[in-house]
């Protein structure tokens, strides 16, 4: 009965655990969709952990195993984000400031 139990944990368990975080959400730059423009999820340390691009309208999605806090690179910018058990949503504005670009959370 105890490997039983066990045997079902496990199956329950990892399909949960093979995407950890879903960080997703939409980028605009100048009023507009940030169209078919890479966007990276990278550690604290700068590693990077995931890579992909938005659509058509700005949309991207990253589905990742690390959680906590971790940087988002887009456009020349970069912001703080979280990866935690649930899908966690954002809307960032790619603003250029003094020669730089920035990322920031609408």
């Amino acid at each position: 009965m105890k490997i039983k139990k066990m045997l079902l944990l496990i199956l329950f368990a990892l399909p949960a655990l093979a995407f950890a975080g879903n960080i997703f959400g939409t980028i605009t730059k100048n009023g507009r969709p940030f169209a078919k423009q890479p966007v990276e999820i990278k550690g604290l340390d700068g590693k990077l952990i995931k890579a992909d691009s938005t659509d058509a309208l700005g949309y991207f999605t990253l589905n990742i195993k690390q959680l906590g806090q971790l940087k988002l690179y887009a456009g020349g910018g970069v912001i703080d984000v979280i990866s935690n058990t649930s899908p966690t949503g954002y809307t960032f504005i790619l603003v250029q400031t003094n020669s730089k670009w920035q990322l920031i959370k609408k």
